[in-house]
């Protein structure tokens, strides 16, 4: 890494203080805050506390603030602004989807084995209300198999939806979206995509893919706070799907009607949400995309993702899952040395190294962020290379 670029790497480290108070990586459970967050959040905060949260001004301000936040989303995945709900996490968003369709008994989902409980939760609900049935699409272990084959198998006359991640949580496998969304088009069946490893990780156009449907967070890649996320639904996709819950934000107050959702994805949204975290979730937006850039940070944590293969690839017990490393953050691995949780307790109690594991592939699971150095991915190396017998 040449001067400039690790000087870099290091001014943004300082703005990002859990980086330098552990071997941050984890990134795909949590990701660090940057300072221009916390700062954003305390400025609205001391604003309510002062001036209250009464008037119209007031009012305004809180609507520009969502309406900032939606904005924001928006160019994030180069859709349209309203063609965004603001969601509290990913399961929000996958959760208005796949309950917002009229299912019957009988009915088909098509999803893969690997998946996250996020996205499987609302089905197993849903099969357990309505009687439906789940077909599930093995990508293999890392998953490695063509998603567009292996789901074009398990279509048939019953099949109603679609659902894939757009990057396996399990192993940082990168699905080809794409194809999956031409499949679902020349079916005439819509797509949902889990997008909670993927956006802030990878470029994502909602436009490129053809998707229907993109949930994702602000709290992992993105480094956002908690308790704040979005949902992508294609102006075209809109009328497939109605609201579950619906209240204040739902609904056109200027219509004359009692009862008139928005003719946007804003009808998905419920009610109030914490201000201070709305702002909070467009500062780091603004900063990701004006300050730190998105390419280049994209960028960066292929390369390092890369590196963290060929260097753990070298350890003797290690074998590695990720099918193409460099197309994620995620790098999945499993250690026959060692029980995948007694690693990860190990790591942070002993070395202060924060990564997971997954136990459904009984294996250990590291994520590159842009803010990751060499130097860390060589530590976790040289630590279980050292890793004692029995």
């Amino acid at each position: 890494m040449g001067d400039s670029a690790a000087q870099r790497v290091q001014a943004i480290r300082e703005l990002m203080p859990a980086t330098r108070a552990h071997v941050y990586l984890n990134t795909g459970t949590m990701g660090p805050l940057p300072r221009c967050v916390i700062e954003a959040m305390q400025e609205r905060l001391q604003e309510e506390w002062q001036e209250g949260r009464l008037g119209s001004e007031a009012y305004a301000a809180l609507l520009a603030h969502y309406q900032e936040a939606r904005r924001r989303c928006a160019e994030l995945l180069n859709a349209g602004t309203d063609e965004i709900a603001l969601t509290d996490n990913t399961g929000e968003g996958l959760n208005i989807i796949a309950f917002g369709l009229n299912w019957r008994e009988g009915d088909e989902v098509i999803t893969t084995n690997h998946e996250h409980i996020s996205a499987l939760a609302p089905l197993y609900q849903i099969r357990e209300r309505y009687g439906i049935r789940l077909r599930i699409a093995d990508l293999g272990e890392g998953g490695e198999r063509s998603a567009e084959e292996e789901i074009g198998r398990l279509i048939t006359p019953r099949t109603r939806l679609i659902v894939i991640s757009h990057v396996s949580f399990m192993t940082g496998a990168r699905f080809d979206v794409r194809a999956v969304t031409a499949l679902g088009r020349r079916h005439g069946l819509p797509v949902l995509v889990d997008g909670a490893q993927a956006a802030g990780a990878i470029a994502v156009d909602v436009e490129a893919l053809d998707v229907d449907f993109y949930a994702f967070p602000m709290h992992k890649w993105l480094c956002g706070p908690d308790g704040t996320g979005g949902l992508y639904v294609r102006r075209t996709a809109l009328s497939q799907v109605q609201s579950t819950y619906v209240g204040y934000y739902s609904l056109k107050h200027e219509s004359s009607s009692d009862w008139e959702l928005h003719e946007t994805a804003q009808r998905f949204e419920l009610g109030g949400r914490q201000t201070a975290a709305l702002v909070g979730q467009s500062r780091v937006l603004r900063w990701l995309a004006e300050e730190v850039d998105h390419h280049w940070l994209q960028e960066r944590i292929a390369m390092l993702n890369q590196a963290a293969a060929e260097l753990l690839s070298q350890v003797p017990g290690v074998r590695v899952l990720t099918p193409r490393p460099g197309e994620s953050g995620l790098l999945s691995f499993t250690f026959e040395r060692a029980e995948p949780e007694r690693v990860v307790q190990r790591l942070a109690k002993e070395h202060n190294v924060l990564i997971r594991s997954i136990p459904e592939r009984q294996a250990l699971r590291i994520s590159t962020g842009f803010y990751n150095t060499e130097e860390e991915l060589e530590r976790v190396a040289a630590i279980l290379r050292a890793w004692p017998e029995g």
